[in-house]
């Protein structure tokens, strides 16, 4: 039996484009920064989805499938996804793309997304275009940037009172989608940034964009980038005697943020995770237990990669064996809707199939 499926895998990466994978052992690529400014978002989002599928795949009475996780380095730098995409794809034969890191990543990749059909699973982003009328299989369930910018303008606005707000933005892609969120967020409250500054992304070159916002009197930032230029852009403004309030998106990565700030903010971020540390399911009890098996600290990203891993295994169960591209992201959205386990962490009620938007603060 075993030399027919090897026969019968051969035969099919022969023709080009394998839909089947073996049953005993399912493989995902996943692209994220493991080097660079923005490491600690990706290297969170490996530590987190390692630590469920190492989990599920040890369970003595599993009914599922082993998975197998092959994680590449791409620095956050689109470029660099592309390629490790292609050898994902060719040399590596992946069933699907499972947590990739960033939207202006997730852009330079929707040509081959496209012409694979390759599932492109549980991305680290909000961005809209991978939410609607996506032409290859797309599984979210993370909040979207709209929901982001609209938690933390109620928070600036209705509950701070805050009107002369900024945006500090990365320039690119994941900018300019976010930009948009927070301008249709003020739009709502008859609202416009005072002032909006730019940034390079992956450099902390922040100094151009800290004159241009200190010099228009403004008493909130809302801030668009990774935990590094905004640390240093937050300290900087501090020093220079800056008094008002600063938020940031789930991207950021609060807890690589917090580590690094050396002044006392007014900071919020908003998070798409519970507090990992507080909730009470069943999952994340496990969480706990395995983090402390691990020695590793707690985090939303290491949460959400968990979390990313447990959909997806569970999801198998609404998968025909052998288990297909077709199915998954099906599958996952199933999950979303059915599973209590998962519905149980995100508090979602009978008619809600939306996780919500949370928020972390500094202390």
């Amino acid at each position: 039996m075993l030399k027919l499926i090897s026969i019968l895998s051969c035969c099919i990466a022969l023709l080009g484009s394998p839909k089947l994978i073996a049953d005993e052992v399912l493989k995902l690529g996943m692209s994220v920064a493991l080097s660079g400014p923005a490491k600690d978002i990706g290297q969170q989002l490996r530590q987190g989805a390692q630590l469920y599928f190492e989990y599920a795949n040890g369970l003595p009475d599993r009914s599922h499938p082993k998975v197998s996780l092959m994680v590449l380095d791409d620095g956050y730098e689109p470029a660099r996804t592309v390629v490790n995409t292609r050898y994902l794809i060719d040399q590596h034969k992946v069933m699907a793309l499972f947590g990739n890191m960033g939207t202006p990543t997730a852009h330079a990749i929707q040509a081959i997304l496209t012409h694979h059909q390759l599932p492109f699973l549980v991305p680290f982003t909000g961005a809209d275009f991978l939410r609607f009328n996506t032409p290859y299989p797309v599984f979210n369930w993370r909040a979207s940037y709209l929901d982001e910018a609209n938690e933390q303008v109620r928070y600036l606005v209705d509950e701070q009172g805050h009107k002369a707000i900024a945006l500090l933005i990365q320039a690119d892609e994941f900018g300019l989608t976010l930009e948009k969120s927070f301008r249709q967020a003020l739009t709502a409250r008859g609202l416009k940034p005072k002032v909006t500054a730019r940034f390079r992304r992956n450099s902390a070159d922040i100094n151009k964009a800290l004159k241009v916002i200190m010099r228009n009197e403004v008493t909130a930032v809302a801030m668009i980038g990774t935990y590094q230029p905004l640390s240093l852009f937050i300290d900087k403004a501090m020093h220079r005697g800056f008094k008002g309030t600063f938020t940031g998106v789930s991207f950021t990565s609060s807890t690589a943020l917090f580590a690094q700030l050396t002044s006392k903010p007014a900071l919020m971020i908003s998070e798409v995770v519970p507090d990992p540390g507080k909730c009470q399911a069943q999952l994340c009890a496990l969480f706990r237990s395995l983090i402390h098996k691990q020695h590793l600290a707690t985090s939303p990203q290491i949460f959400e990669g968990f979390l990313n891993a447990a959909i997806f295994i569970s999801a198998l169960d609404y998968c025909p064996r052998p288990v297909t591209r077709a199915c998954l992201a099906d599958a996952m959205q199933q999950v979303l809707e059915k599973d209590p386990a998962i519905r149980t962490i995100f508090g979602l009620s009978d008619t809600e199939n939306k996780p919500r938007v949370y928020r972390s603060y500094f202390q």
